[in-house]
């Protein structure tokens, strides 16, 4: 077979100084020290005249200011076209804030600096680009991802189990791990990309970190050797977690052993896909985009109860402080937002990429109607809109499903990008 695609893949580092506060939590926390560095990393492939990037980073999300201005570094400085670039973040909760107005203060001097660190990595991939064919492969992971809301009694749902009232999981997982792997002429792997539903908020602490997915990298380097470039991407885990809520394990719920326990039994079965992985039948290569106007979520009855609420609280929590001081300074009622849904096609696979946390049953909905042989689903992509519910969690409540503090978006956004996702998967298989 030959091989009629050009693969180029780098990374850059884009650790912010200590001191800069880290996203994720509803208290600031300014980093102390560096447990490892985070990335931006970068895979290139051209076919012909068609090129398409994709970029994941090591932070919490892809805000719509980011993603903006990295698209047109990247156009600015290798002339590729901001609209075939798929940014995506994989949610780590030990790296920098990117959003304004967030309980940790931006670094603005640090946010500044990283739209051309993504262009570097960009240019460093272009740079190495060689001929490459593409592998793809799935397997079957269980056991450390866990749907992180529960039902109660009352019918209502929350987040973990509600100090043991919870009658039981209110949802399912998605077990399929996936990766795309990209060789030479000697079959070995150069650059590997992976999808796993999974939040990554396991390290915890003060030091920043890549969290599992360094971990990942660092065993595949192990095999592959140092100049392998991974990408990781996080699928549809806006309800998924690592945390086993019910049942005991000897395993620490939170911190460096727990990050590696999830790291290298991932790359491990990133490693069983790539070994037994075929080449793709298709050297197909395309991208294509659609712009869907959903309104943001509306100050209705619901949300000027939860507003009178966390007001009338004699001892509010964090969160509460939060939630009133998003809800007296929001100007998005009324109005709606441009969500883009993108979708990348190498050969027999499909990526997808949506621009928020986004509930593991729209995942598995874009996978079911989906043609193609695999189908990737790339959360908090080329911007950033909150959690994306299903309907029923909208009005069962929990964390996820809280209006404009977590969910920004008016219900039914879920199943308009996977109705986008569906349309665009079928042109361009």
């Amino acid at each position: 077979m030959e091989l009629e695609l050009m693969v180029g893949a780098a990374e850059q580092c884009i650790t912010p100084p200590l001191g800069t506060g880290l996203a994720g939590y509803f208290h600031n926390r300014p980093a102390t020290a560096v447990h490892d560095d985070i990335f931006a990393k970068a895979l290139v492939i051209e076919r012909d005249d068609t090129t398409v990037v994709l970029i994941a980073c090591d932070l919490i999300c892809i805000s719509p200011q980011m993603g903006q201005l990295a698209r047109a570094a990247v156009e600015e400085r290798t002339g590729i076209p901001g609209w075939s670039v798929m940014i995506s973040a994989n949610h780590i909760h030990t790296g920098p804030e990117v959003r304004k107005s967030r309980v940790a203060p931006r670094n603005e001097e640090w946010f500044a600096t990283v739209p051309g660190l993504v262009a570097d990595a960009v240019e460093k991939a272009v740079a190495a680009k060689r001929p490459a064919r593409a592998f793809c492969g799935r397997t079957h992971e269980e056991g450390l991802a866990f749907n992180r809301r529960f039902r109660l009694p009352d019918s209502s749902e929350t987040f973990g189990t509600a100090g043991g009232t919870a009658v039981g999981s209110a949802g399912p997982t998605d077990p399929e791990l996936q990766a795309i792997a990209f060789a030479g002429e000697d079959d070995a792997p150069f650059a590997i990309v992976s999808n796993y539903s999974l939040h990554i908020d396991v390290m915890g602490g003060t030091e920043i970190s890549s969290d599992y997915p360094g971990v990942m990298t660092e065993v595949l380097r192990g095999v592959y050797g140092e100049g392998l470039i991974h990408l990781f991407l996080n699928g549809a885990c806006g309800n998924i977690n690592h945390v086993k809520y019910i049942g005991e394990t000897h395993v620490p719920r939170k911190g460096p052993i727990k990050s590696r326990q999830i790291g290298r039994a991932l790359a491990g079965a990133v490693m069983n896909v790539v070994e037994k992985a075929e080449p793709s039948a298709s050297t197909d290569l395309a991208v294509a985009s659609e712009i869907v106007p959903i309104p943001f979520y509306p100050v209705n009855d619901r949300v000027k109860a939860m507003l009178a609420a966390a007001k009338g609280r004699k001892e509010p929590k964090s969160s509460d402080t939060y939630f009133i001081k998003r809800i007296e300074a929001y100007e998005l009622d009324g109005k709606s937002a441009d969500v883009e849904v993108q979708v990348v096609r190498i050969g027999d696979a499909a990526v997808v990429a949506v621009p928020g946390e986004y509930f593991v049953e729209w995942g598995l909905e874009i996978k079911k109607w989906s043609p193609m042989p695999h189908t990737l689903v790339s959360e908090l992509s080329n911007s950033w809109f909150g959690y994306i519910p299903t309907w029923e969690a909208l009005e069962r409540g929990g964390y996820e499903a809280t209006p404009i503090m977590s969910s920004q978006l008016a219900p039914g956004a879920g199943q308009h990008m996977a109705d986008a996702a569906f349309r665009l998967i079928r042109k361009l298989a």
